[in-house]
């Protein structure tokens, strides 16, 4: 494959966002289960290539829409790169590989998350991001489910309140990173038709509910000792650290910077949520 033609395949499949999925979804098998072995490299592979379908879908879907924003004309199916049919065929191919390989090599339960995810992402929020700019709170469900998936896979019960309570932590976190993004490109979306935050709050109005969301997801992540997620003290105190820096950046960029740098928030947020899943995973290797 040409250097060109594989960076419009990373660009359609959103391969950092399908990584970040697959990553959820693989501590999420090693909390459940405790341990590190191949087998579990199958189902990941699975995530993975579903996660990238969908997002590859989903351009196919918005092509017309992407094509009236700065931030997504120059993707590849609104800049011409890539055909819609082409679009089209490479979803289907990864849809497809990953839910075969769901099939044979995970657990039905793993299988059945996979599917609604898909049908949840792109025919329900897709859907209703044209219609209401709080599409993103049944849409963080997608972000959320890949936890249950992995969990799952790894023959851990759905009901588990451990699985249940991390999903909620993926839920709440996502919020404010999409309501971050309306901030910074809020013109862009109400160009192209779609509702926005901004057009039932001010600004100041929308940072105090990111603000709001930013402190229910580090006051998540900071209980999961007393639901003994967390079995070691060092790295519950660690993770309450952790919380308290998050917030401090937040809010000085929020409310106190002159200018906002969109770009650390989001790296600050992100590198949080990959520190507080990547402490979970020490922490229940080190308790095996």
């Amino acid at each position: 494959m040409q250097t060109s033609s594989f960076r419009v395949l990373l660009v359609l499949t959103r391969f950092p966002v399908s990584l970040a999925v697959t990553f959820t979804a693989f501590a999420a098998m090693l909390i459940s289960s405790g341990e590190l072995s191949l087998p579990m490299l199958l189902p990941i592979g699975g995530i993975f290539l579903l996660a990238s379908g969908a997002s590859s879908f989903n351009q196919y879907q918005e092509w017309p829409w992407d094509e009236r924003m700065e931030r997504t004309r120059k993707r590849p199916v609104p800049s011409r790169r890539i055909s819609t049919a082409e679009a089209l065929r490479i979803a289907m191919i990864c849809v497809v590989g990953g839910l075969m390989i769901l099939l044979y090599y995970s657990t039905p339960l793993c299988f059945i998350l996979g599917v609604f995810n898909l049908i949840w992402y792109n025919g329900v929020y897709t859907y209703l991001k044209r219609k209401t700019a709080f599409a993103v709170i049944p849409g963080a469900l997608t972000g959320a489910i890949p936890i249950l998936m992995g969990w799952t896979a790894a023959g851990g019960l759905i009901t588990d309140p451990k699985v249940i309570f991390l999903a909620f932590f993926l839920f709440i976190w996502q919020m404010p990173h999409f309501w971050m993004l309306t901030l910074k490109y809020g013109n862009q979306y109400r160009d192209a038709g779609f509702p926005v935050l901004t057009d039932f709050f001010n600004e100041l109005q929308v940072k105090i509910l990111i603000m709001v969301w930013m402190i229910a997801s580090a006051a998540t992540s900071g209980m999961f000792v007393f639901f003994r997620i967390i079995h070691f003290p060092l790295i519950g105190y660690g993770i309450i650290l952790l919380n308290i820096a998050l917030l401090a950046v937040i809010a000085w960029q929020l409310f106190l910077a002159s200018t906002i740098r969109y770009r650390l928030i989001f790296i600050t947020a992100n590198l949080f949520m990959l520190i507080v899943m990547l402490s979970l995973m020490v922490d229940r290797l080190l308790g095996s």
